[in-house]
């Protein structure tokens, strides 16, 4: 490839060569006339003349035209120009994650103002970003904690607020791969609405301790004065659950039956006792047992622990012993204070109250979440103005599913579970009501198995 360096006296072009500023050093030169002939004076030296530079050059301007004349998914725009220019053309191009950059770049040319500003290094919240689909106020607050410096910046419209208010639970958590700089993680609000548990407020969060949850939590607090739940549901976060119960005292905290089991596991395995659980291992009877200890009398919980220990290969390994202390150091006692009691993480009272008994409809909304980020231009990394884009929707949805149930009480909000997951709801509150053919209740080992037979554990 050979470019222009600058225009003779008599109206030649006097053209280089594009490596010549490199570390090539080509001294290849040339001349073009008016006539548009390039007569080659010198030749090309340190590679091979058009070293597929030429392809590579065309392929990106093909990527920039397809990715602003078409809504192909950048995926497509890649293997349209692929099949066009050969893949030899696209590796000289630009990485993968580059090139789609480069795809989501020529798709913003019809970026606003207040695009730019909330997309800009410090981020501004106005005009249409500080709005719903309707056009109504969505940024709730915008404000930082001097204690911290932390910045937090919160998104709800007023159904979602009327939502949370009323609703006697809420559940919470966190995600950090949607979230851009300065934020660190957005924070989401669900509440009780109907049949289901929605989302309702999001909070752009950069900084995550208890001070800053307790500040977000008191600006809600102050935009919604009988906002009273009776119930928390979150994952094992600390600085979280603090801030909650400090704000709502009395407040009942239920932690994730889902992440409770899955921080037991990661335990095992850093004590490599993970493959050992599996059916038939040393360690299966011990670990299907335990994972069902949840579901058990949270005021004989250390009795039932003891008698699982009693599952376990004698004589323990170092390795067992050390996670059988880790339980009963912060999960099960004796302790005059656990930093996870088991009032906090028995499930069988959500059970009875059809309660839920993890977070999974948060996880599966920010799973769902990012996949429309990531789906808007082919960024691994959106944009807040991407962000909010999705947001903006989940909004939009509450107000259908709100005019949906006033057309129609019988309207459903939640998908319609699978027959076996019904199936099996019913046998596991069977057994925790405790109802046997023989009318005798089931107590320690026998109700932990019980419980095992009915999630269908081998």
């Amino acid at each position: 490839m050979i470019r222009t360096n600058k225009v003779l006296a008599n109206g030649v072009e006097l053209l280089y060569c594009s490596e010549r500023q490199t570390s090539i050093g080509c001294t290849a030169k040339g001349h073009r006339d008016d006539n548009g002939v390039i007569t080659l004076l010198k030749p090309h030296t340190g590679h091979v003349e058009n070293d597929g530079l030429v392809e590579a050059k065309q392929a990106r301007l093909e990527l920039k035209e397809l990715a602003s004349s078409t809504k192909l998914p950048p995926r497509d725009v890649l293997h349209e120009t692929r099949m066009k220019y050969g893949a030899a053309a696209l590796v000289m191009a630009g990485s993968s994650s580059s090139l789609e950059r480069y795809i989501g770049r020529a798709r913003q040319g019809d970026r606003c103002l207040d695009t730019e500003a909330v997309d800009a290094a410090k981020p501004i919240f106005q005009g249409k970003m500080c709005l719903d689909n309707d056009q109504e106020p969505f940024l709730l607050f915008d404000d930082t904690l001097t204690q911290t410096g932390g910045r937090h910046a919160a998104f709800g419209n007023k159904l979602s607020l009327e939502v949370l208010e009323s609703s006697e639970i809420f559940l919470t958590d966190g995600t950090f791969s949607v979230a851009q700089a300065p934020f660190v993680q957005l924070w989401v609000l669900h509440a009780k609405f109907d049949d289901a548990t929605i989302p309702v407020v999001n909070v752009l969060m950069s900084s995550r301790s208890n001070a800053d949850y307790s500040f977000v939590l008191e600006k809600l607090k102050a935009m919604m004065p009988n906002w009273n739940p009776s119930d928390f549901f979150g994952d094992l976060e600390l600085g979280q659950s603090k801030a909650v119960s400090d704000a709502f005292p009395g407040i009942r905290t239920n932690y994730c039956y889902f992440h409770l089991l899955q921080a037991w596991y990661r335990r095992m395995k850093k004590h490599n006792l993970g493959t050992l659980t599996t059916h038939g291992n040393q360690l299966y009877q011990f670990w299907s047992l335990l994972r069902c200890l949840p579901y058990a009398d949270p005021a004989k919980v250390e009795q039932d622990f003891d008698l699982l220990v009693g599952r376990m290969p004698t004589p323990l390994t170092p390795d067992m012993t050390n996670f059988v202390n880790y339980l009963r150091r912060y999960y099960v006692g004796p302790r005059p204070s656990l930093m996870f009691p088991p009032s906090s993480w028995n499930v069988s009272d959500r059970t009875i109250r059809n309660l839920p008994r993890t977070t999974n409809s948060v996880e599966a909304h920010h799973r769902n979440l990012e996949r429309c980020v990531r789906d808007t231009n082919g960024r691994t990394t959106p944009l807040l103005s991407e962000l909010l884009k999705c947001l903006r929707q989940e909004a939009s949805k509450l107000k259908f599913d709100k005019e949906a149930l006033d057309v129609d009480p019988t309207y459903k909000i939640s998908s319609r579970r699978k027959l076996k997951d019904i199936s099996k709801d019913k046998r596991i509150l069977a057994v925790v009501q405790n109802t046997s053919a023989t009318g005798a209740p089931l107590t320690g080992l026998a109700y932990l198995k019980a419980i095992r037979a009915a999630k269908k554990y081998i």
